[in-house]
């Protein structure tokens, strides 16, 4: 089963709920798809939520990576929202939790948004 995304916004910020896997066969197009719509539409504050996310795998941090560059470019920015004990682990241990910020709660994550870079 392809990866499932839906969508919300909460201002200018637009929450993606993903429900699946985060691997090579199940992640890579729907997410490359829908995050590329959202960067044309010029919506570049992304948050994803990843509580129902189930596995993650080399090629789905590829593909987070890779959106996270693209959103970069267009000046906006990606955080993760509800990690599960796995995922975080994958995240420190590959270095990205360095990249990503991430939230407990959808409304630090939509708020951190306003902060000024340091």
């Amino acid at each position: 089963m392809l990866m499932q995304i839906t969508e919300h916004a909460v201002g200018d910020v637009t929450v993606l709920n993903l429900k699946g896997r985060m691997v090579l066969e199940e992640c890579d197009m729907p997410l490359n798809e829908h995050v590329g719509a959202l960067v044309g539409q010029g919506r570049v504050k992304l948050v994803l939520d990843m509580q129902d996310v189930t596995y993650v795998d080399s090629a789905g941090l590829g593909t987070m990576i890779a959106n996270y560059v693209r959103v970069h470019r267009r000046g906006g920015d990606i955080k993760l929202l509800h990690l599960t004990p796995r995922s975080a682990h994958v995240m420190e241990i590959t270095r990205l939790s360095s990249v990503f910020e991430a939230f407990d709660a959808e409304d630090e994550a939509v708020r951190s948004f306003d902060r000024t870079p340091d």
